[in-house]
């Protein structure tokens, strides 16, 4: 496994999650391994099966009106077995739907809005006879803290005369 090959990969994975269609994603995913997991950073627990995994992506499809995942500082470590341990920065981007209930059915509060952050990643890949699928995801953001100055950082411009 290769830098080159996990980018190219991600990118695959970004416009699958862009064209909002969960049969797109699961093409990424190994549907046979027998201990997958799943982590979005809004989700309070782990999901271990793939039912679980892709109900999660399917309430997607009408849960964003848009999303756009971009990758960087993309770095791996290989396993045994044909895996590797990937670690990804993560910045995403959501417009809900404007119609967005959560999955127990309540209206989204966020419904027709915009929304982005960043998260770091832990994908775990398999190469699944020459072709990259991922077996595992977790997205971590910073803490609060750490965060919030970031935010302040980015949106600060540069002074340039005195003030």
């Amino acid at each position: 496994m290769r830098t080159e090959d996990i980018e190219v990969f991600l990118t695959s994975y970004a416009a699958a999650w862009a064209s909002n269609d969960s049969d797109k994603i699961a093409l990424h995913w190994d549907s046979n391994e027998p201990e997958p997991f799943y982590k979005a950073e809004e989700e309070l627990n782990y999901f271990h099966d793939f039912v679980e995994i892709r109900n999660y992506w399917k309430h997607n499809e009408a849960f964003h009106q848009a999303i756009r995942l971009k990758f960087s500082n993309i770095s791996f470590k290989s396993l045994p077995g044909a895996y590797a341990q990937v670690f990804i920065r993560m910045r995403w981007d959501i417009k809900f739907a404007d119609n967005a209930k959560t999955p127990d059915g309540a209206v989204f509060n966020q419904a027709g809005k915009l929304m982005g952050g960043e998260n770091h990643v832990l994908a775990l890949i398999r190469d699944a006879d020459s072709e990259l699928k991922l077996v595992g995801w977790s997205e971590t953001p910073d803490a609060p803290i750490s965060y919030m100055r970031q935010l302040y950082e980015w949106v600060a411009q540069p002074i340039t005369e005195q003030m």
